[in-house]
């Protein structure tokens, strides 16, 4: 096998069952299978899929809850070398139409319910040609490379296909045989793109970020060095795989040939249920989450101290670390998670404090004036640049050029500033992303649909620093002349148009005075939040 087979994701998972097939690839309440019989059921949904009509770069959407369903599809999708959408399960109407027609999606996959969503009304909603569409040979302005979308219950969805049927497929007579698979797979070449996954960006418009085989292959096994993971950790990521942090973390663990656990439903107490009985050693959780999953496991007299990412970080003799003292990893999407990094069982230097490490698999970084794009002397404040690693190939449907510097480099947003040792220190973002609970949100994403509100003026967004979110999403808002509003009836109207996470959690209402303002008209943003702390505690 070359080098360029060998850095891909069908190749490793295929390294992973001949090492690790009998032992158990994920466990969920009700079910659960080895590496041997994922590999079966990734093959038959791989097969499936080729009968289907799909094939290398097939533009394939994946719309479901975390488990082994999902892996299953997302592995068949790898195996083929299509090109998989990651779709929110806490989308919009909006956003599903969104992400559908800007990534060319041409097959969706997906559950019909999870939690209080409804994702067959969803997709009416999101796509109105659907109503006089036709199973299987779908022809639609809205999303107009959707030919085939395929939900585990179609029930009066004329326009769906059940996933049965797609599954059937693979055992038809003319369906291809393992053998074309395994031809298939070693065509699967290291530089293919491989997934794409959309995050807030610095326009209204989430950026759709394009990673390939290789990143998906090389990238998590080099992270698990630095979350010590081992072949029998069990361990349950409380991030959704449709997040780039919850999708490194099951690689990751693939990548070791460990055990992944999925709850029932990302609620506390389902995941407390499954820390209790489906034997889970490693939890990968952080901020209020974790606060609220040590609460919940100590309540069912469950010591947290035994299991890794719940309890208290600690050095390999034992000893407690310090939080200043512990590794603040650093990441973003584009970069396939972590870039840089130390061992979640080293305590930084004293001198080190608050440092998020060194890179982490092979990345290059630059820090340089923003705008000068000149190099910054060491220990100096400027904009963080990247290069190699896990590096994303681009954002989907935009020039090279517009996203990298000449020689390759992207520039992250991130001020940060970087020692003589190697450590980075991060500061604060350049421009108006808002991080809060591991997501970002733009501010001017939130801002447009505020805009979209009967009533709604002038809408200022920002974040707020808060204990357990990282960042706050907040809001200042002018009505229009004559208008009551009241923050209820804004973010009841909000939670139509975006996310859970997106919809700002305090909204004060100001007058168009009260906008601090540039000489030239800008708005001060750091003002602006600041003001609107003050509105809220007083």
């Amino acid at each position: 096998m070359s080098t360029t087979q060998q850095q891909t994701l069908p190749a490793l998972f295929a390294r992973k069952v001949a090492e690790r097939g009998d032992h158990p690839a994920v466990a969920m309440a009700g079910e659960s299978v080895t590496y041997a019989e994922l590999e079966r059921r990734s093959a038959h949904f791989a097969r499936a899929l080729l009968q289907a009509g799909a094939g290398k770069g097939a533009r394939i959407a994946l719309l479901s809850a975390d488990g082994i369903f999902w892996l299953t599809a997302f592995l068949g999708c790898m195996r083929i070398g299509a090109l998989v959408s990651l779709v929110s399960t806490l989308c919009t109407s909006r956003e599903l139409a969104h992400i559908l027609r800007t990534s060319d999606t041409q097959f969706l996959v997906a559950n019909r319910r999870f939690l209080n969503h409804d994702y067959g009304e969803k997709l009416g909603e999101a796509l109105p040609g659907l109503a006089n569409g036709e199973a299987g040979a779908l022809r639609l302005v809205d999303a107009p490379y959707l030919r085939a979308i395929w939900l585990d219950d179609a029930e009066g969805m004329a326009w769906a296909e059940p996933v049965d049927a797609l599954l059937a497929l693979a055992d038809s007579p003319a369906a291809p045989g393992d053998d074309l698979l395994a031809a298939l797979e070693r065509e699967v070449a290291a530089s293919d793109d491989a997934v794409i996954v959309y995050t807030s960006g610095s326009t209204s418009a989430p950026k759709a970020v394009t990673h390939c085989q290789r990143t998906l292959a090389c990238h998590p096994p080099a992270v698990a060095e630095y979350f010590l993971l081992k072949p029998d950790d069990r361990m349950m990521p409380t991030l959704p795989v449709f997040w780039l942090g919850g999708l490194v973390m099951a690689l990751e663990v693939l990548s070791v040939g460990g055990t992944l656990v999925y709850p029932q439903s990302p609620s506390v107490d389902d995941m407390v249920e499954a820390i209790a009985t489906l034997a889970v050693n490693r939890v990968n959780s952080w901020g209020d989450m974790m606060v609220k999953l040590r609460e919940g496991a100590r309540g069912r007299g469950i010591d947290v101290d035994s299991i890794i990412g719940l309890g208290e970080f600690r050095e390999a003799s034992g000893e407690l670390i310090p939080p200043p003292l512990q590794a603040n990893l650093l990441g973003m999407s584009e970069t396939f998670a972590v870039h840089s990094a130390e061992p979640l069982d080293v305590r930084l230097p004293a001198d080190k404090a608050g440092a998020s490490g060194r890179t982490v698999n092979g990345y290059q970084r630059r820090i340089v004036n923003p705008e000068t794009g000149e190099a910054v002397a060491t220990g100096e404040l400027g904009e963080l640049q990247l290069r190699g690693g896990g590096l994303m190939t681009g954002f989907y449907k935009r020039e090279r050029e517009s996203v990298f510097t000449a020689d390759g480099f992207y520039p992250t947003g991130d001020l940060c500033r970087e020692d003589a040792d190697g450590y980075l220190y991060f500061v604060a973002r350049r421009g108006d992303m808002i991080k809060t609970r591991s997501a970002n949100v733009s501010r001017l994403e939130v801002e447009a649909a505020l805009r979209e509100v009967p009533g709604v003026a002038i809408p200022v967004v920002a974040g707020i620093d808060d204990p357990e979110y990282g960042q706050r999403v907040v809001a200042a808002v002018v009505p229009a002349e004559g208008v009551d509003l009241s923050e209820e009836s804004l973010r009841d109207a909000l939670r139509e148009l975006l996310s859970s996470y997106k919809v700002p959690r305090n909204i004060v209402f100001i007058s168009e005075s009260d906008i601090p303002r540039t000489s030239t008209g800008k708005i001060r943003l750091a003002e602006i939040g600041a003001m609107i702390a003050s509105r809220i505690s007083a």
